[in-house]
């Protein structure tokens, strides 16, 4: 117990002292020496080198020490705590490996250029000394001890089975852990990060505070403004004319499905086939099924429409998506099916009760878990859109359907305003956010116990 605590304090003190902690730079070109220093938390945010992967793996496993330690798991707490000082002393090690170090590089150049070094190119720099600050050191003793506070009891073979027990989960799961901070919370930071900076993609980000949002929110005479609102504005109304027929047309095909009816499982194969398609094919498909000139569809209909122009875009941006999406619902939503026992519907029909009251008061409340999950995930993909439109319609018809995540795309890639499209990129997510919490809190509160 008290080792534990104990061990949450060094954990804490860690995060304390890897805040103030920091690395040093110094090198010499035409007798000219130059030194340079940075926190590792402004390192993390440098984008520069791979080894800089392994801070966040250091931070997240130590934040998860703590709360296992606090949690009174003391396996786990070691667990995290040792996967925290090791990463956090191979950034160590990895990051002055380097003879020339890409992170100090462009602070060290800048600082040689205005001590009077003209036309200065890397090939130049032979050679930049790295240093930490001890500061940098006693946080790995902290992450070190905190790990050897909290080793496992493995003298008894109850604490043996203890430690297989508490820790035989996490290694199953431990590959997906380790690509989950590497590749979403990372990302997810230096997205959160840029959002608060000017940045163009090639020089380092300036934090400006919260500039990008004012300019978004507030600015009515501003494209990005304008940009937002619009965007904003055609993703809730594609989520809108989309989510009701992901939920709909799959659930249709489930229950048509489980009558198993001749072929009922070639059916079932060509209904998902789409969903494994990539949506570039899947788009350009369509596309040409849609053309003016040629489409099958066009000529089927007999009609002349523009069908990649108001009103028609938004038809068939939605006919493309629930064509590619239904196949995965319909999956889950067979299983929902058949779990639901079957003495349930020949009760119901001793009782004298009709398709529709099978279906309203056996069939939906007997799927009400997965019907609540796909109808969550099927919001997050929506508010998400952005292959169909782009292909289908792009920027045309007045950006009449222009998505968010467009505009988000055009002005990071295109326009090299990252720093604008990192904070719309925030304000989106927490639209998906705050959708998904409403959700979940309807659906809970309406869900039997």
């Amino acid at each position: 117990m008290v080792r534990s605590r104990t061990s949450a304090l060094l954990g804490i003190l860690f995060l304390l002292l890897f805040c103030f902690s920091g690395v040093t730079g110094s090198t010499t070109v035409k007798e000219i020496q130059v030194h340079t220093e940075m926190t590792f938390p402004a390192l993390f945010f440098s984008l520069s080198t791979a080894s800089i992967l392994l801070i966040p793996l250091a931070v997240v496993s130590m934040i998860a020490a703590i709360i296992a330690h606090l949690c009174k798991q003391r396996n786990v707490g070691f667990l995290f705590s040792l996967v925290s000082f090791l990463a956090f002393a191979l950034f160590l090690i990895l990051f002055a490996a380097p003879k020339v170090n890409d992170a100090l590089y462009p602070p060290l150049s800048s600082a040689l250029k205005e001590s009077g070094v003209k036309k200065l190119r890397k090939r130049d720099v032979s050679l930049i000394l790295v240093g930490y600050s001890p500061v940098a050191f006693l946080a790995l003793a902290a992450a070190g001890l905190a790990a050897f506070l909290s080793f496992p009891q493995l003298g008894t073979e109850k604490g043996r089975r203890s430690f297989r027990r508490d820790l035989l989960p996490y290694a199953y799961i431990a590959p997906q852990l380790f690509f989950f901070t590497l590749f979403f919370i990372t990302p997810a930071l230096y997205g959160i990060y840029a959002a608060f900076t000017k940045w163009d993609l090639f020089n380092e980000p300036v934090f400006i505070g919260l500039q990008n949002f004012r300019t978004l929110l507030f600015d009515a005479g501003n494209t990005y403004y304008k940009q937002l609102r619009n965007g904003l504005f055609n993703t809730v109304k594609f989520v809108l004319y989309s989510v009701p027929f992901c939920i709909i047309v799959p659930l249709s095909l489930a229950l048509a499905l489980k009558t198993r009816c001749r072929g009922h499982r070639f059916f079932q194969a060509l209904y998902y086939f789409p969903s494994l398609l990539s949506i570039t094919t899947v788009t350009l498909s369509w596309r040409y099924m849609f053309n003016a000139q040629y489409g099958v569809v066009t000529k089927f209909l007999g009609s002349e429409a523009n069908w990649f122009a108001p009103p028609h875009s938004w038809f068939v941006v939605v006919i493309v998506t629930i064509w590619w999406c239904a196949g995965s619902n319909m999956v889950i939503y067979q299983s929902a099916l058949a779990s639901i026992p079957q003495d349930h519907y020949e009760a119901a029909s001793v009782d004298g009760a009709g398709p529709l009251d099978k279906f309203i008061h056996i069939t939906i409340p007997g799927m009400i878990y997965p019907l609540t999950y796909t109808f969550v995930i099927s919001v997050v993909a929506q508010f998400n859109i952005y292959g169909q439109p782009l292909m289908l319609t792009g920027f045309s018809n007045n950006e009449a359907n222009a998505v968010l995540l467009m505009y988000i795309q055009e002005n990071a890639v295109k326009k090299q305003v990252a720093g604008m499209s990192a904070a719309m990129a925030v304000i989106l997510g927490l639209c998906i956010m705050l959708v998904s919490f409403l959700q979940m809190r309807v659906m809970r509160s309406n869900t039997p116990d």
